[in-house]
This record gives structure tokens, sequence and C-alpha cells, in this order.
């Protein structure tokens, strides 16, 4: 066996970097890794050295490792599993974090003391049963606040599937204990959209009469309304991807902070209604490039709980209360509902209403295309339809139709991501 090794720092869920270390087999082949439970590298190489002398820098093959060893370090950014994944399929970081959390709040707690190969069928669907019984607790009581919903259980198992799907192609155990469990059924409540009249309601020539002096909160919902663009991807618009008819959508913003792609890693262009740019201009006096939905100069967008909460405010104001928003499940996603369903209702074909929402379903994932520019007047009259706005013909011209990606330069594009990383 060669006695060699390697070594870095990862940090773990206290917040503490300790050092991890990778050791090699008799064929060369990487092992690993394991925790030094070292906070630097000289402790930790001369913890190595020690497991050389003993002969145990490699922990015992012939014992199974269990369920906690081996989620260690699983769903970091930097782990062998995501990094071979990323070089496979697209998916945000923030998908890896969601996991991560997942894996430490509801999995490790039940099988992380047991053995890969003792982890069975009944044990999972126990587990995933018992989400019922279980839920968010209240920091003070300690009692149950809020019981997990099935699709919360259901995402958990996602996670625990793909983790034993690794094991078994690892060649760490013979099968997946998850293949004979079936996923929880689909307890989602029903969205219930904003009827027309609601949303003029919402949206007055004078916004104050409704959003009182949050002109940011108010022109954000504006647009979500009449693009379905998604929240992460409103906070990430900057003043630079506004146009004089149209925004590039080409970017997010959430917990990990400014990203360069959509959800779907497509790009797209939203033909925008004159009334609609000339708010976005105004709120760009302030912001300039940065952030246009920013309280701060466009350093940073507003936070999501701030447009959640104004806009529940909002639906208060026009007679909506607390209580009808819960029963109906109005969220600032809502937008995306209804905006789907009434481009729809005005004549938009679907390929129509996907250049703009941005959405590809299962059946059409190749039917995601850039809007045409022919299709400009159609989508921006049906903008002012759901405002009862008159369109002004003369104001509308379609955009160059292009690659998004031509927008951001590749040296500015590098600078934006570094800027806001």
């Amino acid at each position: 066996m060669r006695n060699d090794f390697t070594m870095f720092k990862r940090a773990v869920p206290s917040g503490a970097k300790v050092v991890y270390y990778y050791a090699y087999d008799e064929n060369g082949v990487r092992k690993g890794p394991w925790t030094t439970k070292c906070l630097n590298f000289t402790e930790a190489r001369n913890y190595c050295h020690r497991l050389i002398r003993n002969g145990a820098l490699i922990p015992d093959r012939n014992k199974m490792m269990t369920f906690s060893e081996f989620a260690n370090g699983f769903w970091e950014l930097d782990s062998e599993f995501i990094r071979n994944e990323k070089s496979r399929k697209d998916f945000n970081d923030s998908y890896v974090v969601i996991s991560r959390q997942l894996a430490v709040n509801q999995i490790e707690p039940f099988f992380g003391k047991i053995a890969l190969d003792k982890i069975t069928g009944e044990m999972v669907n126990k587990w995933l049963l018992g989400f019922k019984d279980r839920g968010k607790k209240d920091e003070k009581t300690g009692e149950i606040k809020e019981f997990y919903k099935n699709s919360y259980a259901n995402s958990a198992f996602r996670t625990l599937n793909i983790m034993f799907a690794e094991a078994v192609k690892r060649g760490l155990i013979q099968s997946n204990p998850c293949d004979k469990v079936e996923r929880l059924k689909n307890n989602k409540k029903k969205i219930d959209i904003l009827k027309i009249k609601e949303v003029r309601a919402l949206f007055p020539k004078d916004y104050r009469t409704v959003w009182g002096d949050k002109e940011i909160a108010y022109a954000a919902n504006l647009l979500a309304s009449i693009t379905g663009m998604r929240i992460g991807e409103i906070m990430g618009l900057r003043g630079e991807f506004v146009y004089d008819n149209y925004i590039a959508v080409c970017g997010q913003y959430g917990s990990d902070g400014y990203q360069d792609c959509t959800k779907t890693k497509e790009n797209r262009s939203i033909p925008l209604m004159p009334e609609m740019i000339a708010i976005l201009r105004k709120l760009m006096i302030k912001n300039g490039n940065g952030y246009v939905f920013s309280l701060n100069s466009g350093t940073v967008p507003a936070t999501r709980n701030y447009f959640a909460m104004e806009l529940n405010k909002a639906l208060n104001k026009i007679g909506i209360s607390k209580d009808e928003i819960k029963q109906r499940g109005l969220t600032l996603h809502s937008w995306r509902h209804f905006l789907n369903t009434e481009l729809q209702r005005q004549g938009l074909t679907i390929s129509q209403v996907q250049s703009v929402t941005g959405h590809k379903s299962e059946r059409m994932t190749e039917w995601y295309n850039h809007p045409d520019p022919m299709n400009v007047p159609n989508v921006t009259k049906a903008q002012a339809a759901i405002l009862a706005i008159e369109t002004q013909k003369e104001d509308i011209k379609p955009p160059v139709k292009s690659n998004i990606r031509s927008f951001v330069p590749a040296n500015k594009k590098e600078t934006l991501k570094q800027k806001h990383a």
C-alpha cells in the first residue's frame, strides 16, 4: 500500500474548518475522505503519520461504513460526487445546499449510526411515513407548530435515493433500499390565482393608495404579474439588462448571491409595454446599472421576504384578508400561475407563453425559444389588457432576435460573477 495521502479543509456544520484526508490503496486508487478532527495541517499530518505507523490510514475495508461516514461531505460543493454530477448535468448550487440541509436535518438523525448494508426498504418506508408526525418546532416551547407536508417528505426521500444510488454505483452495497419504497401522495394545496379585477385593484394609477411608499415592492410585483418571472429572476434583474422595449432575463439572485443564469439555464428576453419600461427606468435613476429592485442604490436587491410581506399588505389593502391569502395559497410564485393562465386565455400559443415565462414542460423541453420579434405586439397587448391599459402601438418596436448570451460579453460576464459571488 502506498503511504501517501492528500489533505484539505472543509467547513463543518459548527462553522469550523476541519482537515480531511484522502488516502491511496495498493492499486493507487484514492479512498476517503476521512476526517482528522484537526484544525490545522501540521496536526493533521502528524495524525495521518500515526495512522500509517499503525497500518490504519485506510479504515478496515471489511467493516461496512455507517451512513454518517458515507454521508460525510457528500453534499459539499467540492465533493467528488458533486463534481462528477456537474460534469454531466446542469443544476444550481442552491440545490446542493438544500440537499445537504435535508441530509443533515432529516436523514442522518435516523440512519446515521446504521451500517449502509443494514438499512432496509422497511426502515426507509417507516422513516418516510413518519414525516406526518414530525414538523417544525417552536423555538420556545419545543412543540410542533407546523407538520411537514408530503412534498417536503418526498424531497427528503429523493435526496436519500440519490445517496443510496451512488453507494450502489461505488459498489458499497448491492441494491438501493429506496427502490422498494413508493413516494407519498401529493398533498400540495391547490393554488387559486388572483382574478383580473383583483390584479387591477392591486395596481391602480396611483400605486401609493395601495402600496404606500413601497415603490420597489409595487414595481417588482407589477413586473411579476405581466411576465411571470421567478422572484429570484426579479431580484437578479440589473439595469444593464433593461432595454428600450424588453428586458434580458439572464440571471437570478438567491441565498448564495447572484448567479449569471436562470433556474433552467436557459436565458430569454421578455417584451415589455412602455409603461413598465418607464417604471424600471425610474428605479434606475437611483440604482443605475445595479440591481433594479434595490433599497441601497443597486448594491444588492431587496429580500424575498420584503417583497412577500409587502404583497400581503397590499392584498389586505384591497380586501383580501390574511386568512384568505393562506386559504387561497397566494404567494409571490402565484404570479407565474396567473400569467400562464391569462396569456393562454388571451390566445397566445404555448410556445409564446413559454418564451415569456421560461417554463419548460416535460413534453416540450425542445420547444423553448426566445420570443419571436413578430410576437412582441401580442405579448405587450396581453400585458396591457391585464392592467386595462390602452396599448400604444407606435411605441412597440420588436427587439432584434439574438442569443441572450451576447448581451453580456465574456469578459464583462466574468467580472459580474466575481463582483456578485
